[in-house]
């Protein structure tokens, strides 16, 4: 089914199927880029570490700051479980995916819609709770693909895009346009 033949509700289930795929992409890569950063600072630390045993004399501030910083990386990696986090977000992604590409290749009668509708909701019971200002931007970028004119976007702040990954901004789906 394309989307010319979509009911409105119709499409608004498939517009925010697309954008959560979009999402969990997103956060998929912050996960798997942090685990990343995470473990070579580790690797780069146990090798400076190694070689600072071996000299005599005081350790330079700045390796012993680099240390710091890297074991409280390290220390998120196993609390946070970035690694288990992409992995969830991946399952997530790939499960919108088979939702959209039903949705695609189904029919358009109410029962399927429906079924579709029950089977996001099902999706949605093991999602974590959302970024807001990740979803304006996953919420903008299906809506460029869709020729939305730029304008007509939702807008979104500096900050909040910058912090998109940390913070879950719950007020600044009323503050954008």
């Amino acid at each position: 089914m394309n989307k010319s033949q979509m009911t409105n509700e119709q499409y608004g289930l498939f517009f925010d199927v697309r954008r959560s795929i979009r999402y969990h992409d997103r956060r998929r890569s912050f996960f798997e880029l942090m685990h990343r950063i995470t473990a070579a600072l580790t690797i780069l630390m146990a090798g400076s570490i190694l070689f600072d045993i071996g000299k005599t004399g005081a350790t330079a501030p700045w390796l012993v700051g680099l240390s710091v910083f890297a074991a409280v990386l390290a220390t998120f990696d196993m609390v946070v479980g970035y690694a288990s986090q992409a992995d969830l977000h991946r399952s997530l992604k790939v499960r919108f995916g088979n939702l959209e590409m039903a949705i695609v290749a189904g029919g358009s009668t109410q029962a399927e819609w429906d079924e579709h509708q029950l089977k996001r909701l099902t999706i949605e019971l093991d999602e974590p709770a959302v970024y807001r200002a990740l979803d304006i931007l996953c919420y903008n970028e299906v809506s460029i693909a869709d020729g939305v004119q730029k304008e007509n976007l939702r807008s979104i702040d500096y900050i909040s895009r910058a912090t998109c990954h940390i913070f879950h901004w719950s007020d600044i789906a009323n503050s954008s346009k």
